[in-house]
This record gives C-alpha cells, structure tokens and sequence, in this order.
C-alpha cells in the first residue's frame, strides 16, 4: 500500500449501485457513442441491437440488387445507398444497416440469405478522412484491410483447411460453426487433436492455392498466416510500402483474393463502401477522373479473375452532393451502363435511405434498446420511464434520424435518474430539446447579403 496518489488503483467499478434499477434496467441502453462502432463490445455501440423491421423496405431492396438467389444469379455488379439525411446531420442510421447486412451474411455465409444455393460473404469498408483513400490504390489497400479486418480472408482459409483432406471426419465432427476462429482456425486446437498445421495442414492448403494459380509465395504466406487476422495483418499487410501497393496491390485484390475465394467455394464477396465522401470530395477532377476508370477497369471490363468470375458486388453509399459530383465521371467512363448514378434508370439501382417516420419507428426502435437492458421479461416491450408521446417527439425533434433521438434520450434518462423523475413525458423532452444547441434550419436563405457602399471612392481621381 502507499499514500501516493500517482500510485493509486481504480475503485471497483462494479460494486457501485445500479442507478437505472427503479427502472428495471441494467444500465442505460442508448449509446454513449454517435457512430457505430463494429469493434467495440458494446451492443449499444456495435450495431448487435438493431431493428430489423424498421428497414425492411431497404434491405428487400438491397437483396435484390446484389444478393444472388436461384431466379437471379446474375445480381448486380453495384448500386447506391442514398443518404437523404445529409441536410439534416449525420445519424440516419446506414451505418448501423450496413454493420447489420454484413453480419447477416457472414454468420452463415448467406445460407439462409440464398436459400443454401450460394456461399456469400461481405466486408464494411470506412475510407479514412483528410484524403487518406482518395487515389484508387488507397482504395485497393482498404479492400484489402476490410476483407482481413471482417474475416472474409480467413474464412475462406478455414474452409480450405476443413476442404483439404488432412483434418480427421471425427475432429471435423467437433468444430464449433460459431466459433471458427477457436477451432479451424486455432493451430493449438489442431494440434490438441492431432493435426500438425506446421508440417501437415499448412503445406496442404498451400498446394490447393497453387493449383487454383496462386504464386507459391503468395500460397506459403496465406496458408501460414491468413487464416489469423492479427497475424496476417501483422506479417503481410503492414510489411506492404505504399509503391507495392501502387505496383501489386491491384493483382493482390483483383486476381490472388479471387483465387482464394474460388479455391474455398466462396460464390461472391460484397464491398458495402460506406461515407464515399471522404474520398470524392477531396479529389480534384484529374484524380475523380482516374479513380473513376480504375472502377470501370477492375470492377467491369478489366482482364482479372474478379472481373471474369464476378466474384465482387459494390454498394456505395452516397449523398445527393456527392452523387452531382461524381456524375459526369461516372458517365465519361461509360458506368451508366453498369449502374446508373442519375437519371430515369438510377432508381432501379439505388436504395433510398430516408429519415424515419415517428409515428411509425420510435416506439419499436426504442424498445428494441430497451428490451436488451431490462432485467426480465416481465417488463419487456415496455417503454418504462418514458412516454409513448415522448419518444415520438424525441425523433420529431431529432428531424427523423435515429442517432440523434437516441442521444436524446440518453441525456433524458440520465436526468430522470439524477432528478429522480417517475416518468419522462413529451414536455421533459421538449425542455431538454430547446436546451440542447440549435441545428442547421431546414431552409436556407442562399440570397447573397448587399455589401455596403465603401468609405472611399476607389474609382475617383481624389
């Protein structure tokens, strides 16, 4: 022990009393975070609490442009998520759709999505701000990031390694399907039951990769530390210069991962491209221009395997800014063929991504939170401190965008705790709403200001 504060250890947390009881709630369960995050452990932050019913339209819409099935297996190569919130801030909730669609798919690998008649994967691709993915070869390297990020490299590793012949039908017997990282993908695993991955299961499956044209050190290095996120991340991704990218990158993306996915029966891989803005806006026309003919190139008509096999689908989630941006671009190159990005056809090819009606989704929207957080299911699908009336006018208020409703109900909560309130009613979140700073106004006055007459006169001789 030591009176030296620098020393000091934190308290128990977990000792400290439940503020939210006499809600018969286990903690507060709107997110502290305005954005989705897939890594976090926080169901309120992670995308898990999701109300699938509340975008039924858009994801009906999204499964028949790019979801492969029996009576369509010729889904598009791309289509657009439009934003229509962009006005009114961020929060719509397209992020936390596409966190939702992505691990759909990828929790049986579109078994049910399809019918059991194809295997499917996805990734969630975030470019990086300040013009960090505005050249095509950024992009290609966040392709390939995403894809060992969200475990579709190492999925299709682990199919190759139960593929290869090498692992026992009995140890096979007692793989975990939800938990393939442990098992199949685990070497200490393995080798509790006998299968050597150094000398037995890895040279295997570097001899499948071969075969499917794989170069051999190519093959070595997937075959070792592909099937390990963080291994692969560390041995190969990161060890990779940006001129390697420049130079290789586009075979590795374009050629080597197609390879791989036909190697491991994988059908097709969806690129769900998420806030296309942090790479649009910052290019210059000579950039929108080349970044443009490297879609047409490697995505529709280029001579790589990915092209050849259609192994890629793209959704890009777009804005109404960004759309006027691109869309001379995209027609130069010829993609209104491909994927209409304005005009009459567009909306064959575009989901409509539009604020949420309050009276139709903040009470299931709410409950869905609140249901994750309730003690036991006596109380469940009640909406307990709140009022029906208040949380349709917190999404009133929040101009329909979910995030925004959800952060103010959150402040509400905490008040009533704090207040101790016995109800949190419409006229609560009306006086939190008026005491919150102002959003931008609905209407803007683009009506240029007169400037006034200047002291001098410039133009005078005196």
């Amino acid at each position: 022990m030591t009176d030296n504060p620098f020393l000091r250890r934190g308290g128990d947390i977990a000792s400290t009393p439940n503020r939210y009881e006499r809600f018969a709630l286990r903690d507060n369960p709107f997110p502290k975070s305005p954005t989705v995050n897939p890594l976090s452990s926080d169901p309120r932050e992670n995308g898990e609490i999701y109300c699938e019913s509340l975008r039924a339209y858009e994801q009906k819409q999204f499964e028949r442009l790019l979801v492969p099935s029996p009576g369509r297996a010729d889904a598009h190569l791309m289509a657009f998520l439009m934003d229509y919130a962009t006005r009114r801030g961020r929060g719509i909730g397209k992020t936390a759709f596409l966190t939702h669609q992505r691990r759909r798919i990828m929790d049986d690998l579109g078994n049910e999505l399809t019918g059991g008649n194809y295997v499917i994967m996805a990734a969630h691709l975030v470019p990086e701000g300040g013009g960090r993915t505005r050249k095509f070869w950024q992009f290609v390297r966040l392709i390939a990031k995403s894809f060992n990020d969200d475990n579709c490299i190492s999925t299709a590793l682990w199919r190759l390694r139960a593929f290869s012949g090498v692992i026992p039908q009995d140890v096979l017997a007692r793989i975990d399907q939800n938990n393939l990282a442990e098992t199949l993908g685990n070497d200490r695993w393995l080798d509790s039951h006998n299968v050597s991955p150094i000398f037995v299961l890895n040279p295997a499956v570097e001899q499948m990769l071969v075969k499917a044209g794989v170069s051999v050190e190519l093959a070595k290095t997937l075959s070792r530390d592909g099937h390990n996120p963080s291994e692969f991340e560390q041995r190969f991704l990161r060890e990779q210069s940006d001129p390697w990218w420049r130079q290789e990158g586009y075979n590795f993306v374009f050629n080597v991962l197609p390879q791989l996915f036909q190697a491991a029966g994988i059908s097709r891989v969806l690129l769900l491209v998420d806030e296309v803005e942090k790479m649009v806006t910052p290019q210059n026309r000579y950039e929108r221009t080349a970044f443009v003919d490297d879609v047409r190139r490697y995505f529709v008509d280029g001579a790589y395997l990915g092209v050849h096999n259609r192994t890629y689908g793209i959704l890009w989630t777009i804005h109404p800014y960004v759309q006027e941006l691109w869309q001379p671009y995209w027609y130069s190159a010829g993609l209104d063929r491909v994927c209409p990005i304005g005009g009459g056809t567009s909306q064959e090819f575009t989901v409509y991504f539009k604020p949420m009606k309050p009276d139709e989704a903040a009470i299931p929207l709410v409950r869905e939170y609140m249901n994750h957080y309730r003690f036991d299911q006596s109380s469940r699908d009640s909406l307990t401190p709140f009022t029906n009336r208040a949380v349709i006018v917190a999404l009133e208020k929040s101009g329909g965008l979910p995030g925004p409703m959800l952060t103010l109900l959150r402040i509400a909560l905490e008040r009533a705790v704090e207040y101790r309130w016995a109800q949190i009613d419409e006229a609560q979140i009306e006086s939190i709403f008026s005491s919150m700073p102002p959003s931008e106004p609905d209407e803007l006055d683009d009506t240029p200001e007169t400037l006034s007459p200047p002291l001098t006169d410039l133009q005078g001789e005196g």
